[in-house]
């Protein structure tokens, strides 16, 4: 570590306190990023250029790996894909002529790594490695970018029986980064809530439609076991969420979020 510099090595002890929060055995790279945007700093700012948040993030990693049951006492040890990040960032450095390890170089040091969870956590929240890159790059040039691409803003369509559990998704979507917005004609993608014996009313149809004549996405939620009639909502398939598996669900459903913008992009 002695080639990093001070706001580096702190990434690395907010790292470890994030693993130690969350019970964790070794630091990964899932750890790192969350480091890096606890650290505050320049790959901080660079990730919030992306509308990622430490609180989102977290969420994310936690998802994932979950929580340990206990707090492992002792060192904890990097992961083989975050020892190989740290590597990389390195060499990032040198190749650009730097001799000195900053945060903008340990976040492409990351977006290196395709097997940790850092990517993972990128991708759950729409943003692009190679655009992350590029700004990370950007930044270390000197050079100012417009602004990123922000998550996607979502729109919950729901008949009144499924008031309760729209809101339970919303607000875990907007837990993990995605904002949900109350007028259809400002979202990039609509949520169609479908639940047991859904019977949509005039007001859903009308937000699909409004969606479609916008050409925005529309994905139907389904709820505990519904099913979608094929006549309702004709071309979409749907995401099941269920009560018992809530969590995991509804990260599924930012992931159809994400990949169904990028494909109506």
């Amino acid at each position: 570590m002695d080639r990093f510099t001070e706001g580096a090595r702190r990434v690395s002890a907010l790292a470890l306190r994030e693993a130690r929060g969350l019970n964790h055995t070794a630091l990964g790279t899932g750890h790192l990023l969350l480091g890096l945007l606890g650290e505050g700093g320049a790959a901080a700012a660079v990730l919030a250029s992306f509308d990622l948040s430490l609180p989102g993030c977290r969420e994310h990693v936690r998802g994932v790996e979950g929580r340990g049951t206990a707090r492992v006492p002792g060192h904890l040890p990097f992961t083989p894909g975050a020892k190989r990040a740290l590597a990389a960032a390195v060499r990032e450095a040198f190749a650009l002529g730097r001799r000195q390890v900053t945060t903008e170089h340990l976040l492409l040091g990351l977006l290196t790594e395709e097997e940790g969870l850092a990517l993972d956590v990128l991708a759950r929240c729409g943003a692009r490695v190679d655009a992350v890159r590029d700004r990370a790059f950007a930044v270390l040039a000197g050079i100012e970018l417009p602004p990123a691409w922000g998550p996607a803003r979502l729109f919950l369509s729901h008949p009144p029986q499924d008031l309760h559990v729209a809101g339970r998704i919303a607000d875990r979507l907007g837990d993990i980064g995605l904002p949900v917005v109350d007028d259809v004609a400002r979202c990039d993608v609509l949520l169609a809530v479908v639940g047991p014996g859904w019977a949509p009313t005039g007001a859903v149809l009308d937000h699909v439609e409004s969606a479609r004549t916008r050409s925005v996405p529309v994905i139907p939620v389904l709820v505990d076991g519904a099913e979608l009639p094929a006549d309702r909502l004709p071309g979409t398939e749907g995401v099941p969420v269920r009560h018992e598996t809530f969590r995991e669900d509804v990260a599924r459903l930012a992931d159809a979020v994400h990949y169904a913008r990028l494909g109506a992009g």
